[in-house]
Formats: C-alpha cells, sequence, structure tokens
C-alpha cells in the first residue's frame, strides 16, 4: 500500500519518461506565439535594471515558450538581449533532445540544468507545478492506493496536518490536495534566488474559490481524453492537479517571497503591449493562417482566462 501522493509522482515520472508525452495536452505557448510574447514583456519589466539577469524556466515542455522569449527579447529588448542568461530546468532525456534541437539557434545564450542555481532575474514556469504529487485528505484521513483500489487511513506526514490548521482547511468536510512538494520546491527557489522574482502561471485556485471543487481536482489525461478511474488505468498517463495558490502566497512569506502580483491569465495577457498589438493586428487581417491564430488566442483568453492564474513574488533580503 502506498500513499496517493507516492502514486502519483510514479506515473508522473513513467509519464514524462515516455515517448508518448505531449500527446494528451496543448500548452499556451503550444497554442501561440503570442503567449511567449506576452509573457517578454512582463519579465523585460522585472529584469530591465539588472546589469546580467538570468532567466530560469521550470520545465521546458518542447522548448517553444524558450524559443519564443529569447525571440521576443533578440528583437524587441535589443539593449538587454545581449546580456540576458537563459536556464532551463529539465529531468526527462526526452524533452532535452526536443529543446535542444528547438533552440539550436541560440547556442551559447541557453543553457540546461537539472538543479537549481544560484541567480539574479526570474525563475518562472507555465503549468510545472500542477505535476508535483499531492497527498489527499478528507475528514481527517488521507488516500492510499493498493493494488487498484482506494483506502483510506492515517496521515502520513505530521506537516499535513499543520498545513490543513494553517491554512484553516481542518473543518472543511471536503477532499483537500496538500502538495508538500510544492512547498519545499518553493522553499528552494527562494534559496536560489539572490535577487529578482520568482513567477508561477498555472491553472489554479485561491481558499475562496475552494468550495468549487468539492470532490478535489485530481484527474488523469490519457489520448486527450480524461482517465476515469486512476488508479486502475494502465500506464502511462498524466495526472495533474489544480495549484492551491494562497497555500503558495502564504508559505511564501516565510521563506522569503513576497506576493506583488496574483491575477488570472486573462487580465495578465491583455496588459501585454505585444499581445495586444498582435490581438488587434490578426483581428483586422484576412489571411487563412492569421484567423486560426486569432481564434487560437481567444482560446487563450475565454478558455484559460480564468482557469489560469499569474503570480509574481519578489524575493526579500533578509
Amino acid at each position: 500500500m502506498k500513499s496517493f501522493k507516492d502514486f502519483m509522482k510514479e506515473r508522473v515520472k513513467e509519464y514524462y519518461s515516455s515517448t508518448k508525452i505531449g500527446r494528451d495536452f496543448f500548452t499556451a505557448p503550444e497554442l501561440d506565439r503570442a503567449f511567449g510574447m506576452a509573457l517578454s514583456d512582463h519579465l523585460y519589466q522585472l529584469i530591465h535594471d539588472m546589469s546580467s539577469p538570468a532567466l530560469l524556466e521550470l520545465g521546458g515542455g518542447n522548448g517553444s515558450l524558450a524559443y519564443d522569449i529569447l525571440s521576443t527579447f533578440k528583437s524587441k529588448y535589443p539593449n538587454i538581449y545581449p546580456h540576458l542568461t537563459y536556464y532551463i530546468y529539465e529531468s526527462s532525456p526526452y524533452l532535452l533532445a526536443l529543446q535542444k534541437e528547438r533552440l539550436k539557434e541560440f547556442e551559447g545564450k541557453v543553457f540546461w540544468t537539472c538543479e537549481l542555481i544560484p541567480l539574479e532575474g526570474v525563475i518562472f514556469s507555465n503549468e510545472f507545478f500542477d505535476c508535483l504529487p499531492v497527498h489527499v485528505v478528507k475528514d481527517g484521513k488521507e488516500l492510499y492506493v493498493d493494488n487498484g483500489k482506494e483506502l483510506w487511513g492515517p496521515i502520513s506526514d505530521e506537516r499535513i496536518s499543520l498545513f490543513l490548521e494553517r491554512m484553516n482547511y481542518k473543518d472543511k468536510n471536503h477532499v483537500i490536495e496538500v502538495c508538500l512538494e510544492c512547498l519545499d520546491f518553493l522553499k528552494a527557489i527562494s534559496q536560489h534566488l539572490l535577487k529578482g522574482y520568482h513567477l508561477l502561471i498555472d491553472y489554479g485556485y485561491t481558499s475562496n474559490e475552494m468550495h468549487r471543487y468539492v470532490e478535489g481536482t485530481v484527474v488523469g489525461y490519457k489520448s486527450h481524453k480524461v482517465v476515469k478511474d486512476i488508479v486502475k488505468e494502465a500506464p502511462p498517463f498524466d495526472i495533474t492537479v489544480m495549484v492551491n495558490f494562497s497555500a503558495v502566497v502564504e508559505y511564501g512569506k516565510e521563506v522569503g517571497l513576497k506576493t506583488v502580483y496574483l491575477n488570472n491569465l486573462r487580465d495578465f495577457l491583455i496588459s501585454s503591449p505585444s499581445f495586444l498589438e498582435e490581438l488587434e493586428r490578426l483581428s483586422l487581417s484576412q489571411d487563412s493562417e492569421d484567423i486560426e491564430r486569432l481564434s487560437r488566442l481567444k482560446t487563450m483568453l475565454v478558455s484559460m482566462g480564468d482557469r489560469f492564474k499569474v503570480l509574481v513574488q519578489e524575493k526579500v533580503s533578509s
């Protein structure tokens, strides 16, 4: 018998080591380059006054986001591009190969690492935290998996109980996901961020929105379809969970990360000059490719606009 957290960790590792990865979902950078252009505008505002800034992307996917960010900085921000270093934190050999092929033209500008490194700049991610495994609890019990069956037993880690108490969740009588690895990773980010910001983009909720998810938010995907029974499904398949942004904000305080921005993805995108310019240009075009791109941008704004949130935390000097 193992905790659901250990079960999820195994499945996610199997999935991201598989050559089938990426067939079950599309991220915003893969929808359209305007996402990377918009993110670049915001990143520039965070690092423009740094002499030698670094960007570290957590989980680089197929390399599309890195390509769009580097391309935007090269063309739109030539004042800072020569001094910019780009790192990708990646552990999947399959994805690593895709990224290196995609980013060949930026050789000498982009580097890879399998561990966090000290830097001044921005550590950021898009759909990274949702893959970190969670403990699932309800009514003082924790979910376990045993030979394809779900069982409820005692809470396995004292930190889970402390989390429930700190976040005022102890009296909630519905499923709650506790991502201790998210909190550990957040602490590591702060320790390696000598100066600058942590920027997190993902689908998630705040404590005030938890009532929408009384059965929890864990979901599995396989062949672009939702997995009906996660504990019985044959691997590989992806498991994700919505990010608890209130927890990231709360625990960020104690590790020296002060929240300076928290909003939905829609507002984040439309506050970017590059995104608005692209949106206007495409809306006036009769070109078939532009019309298709406009549809994808509307998907970002409508379908993803509220489900996704953007959090920016500044490293506070101790």
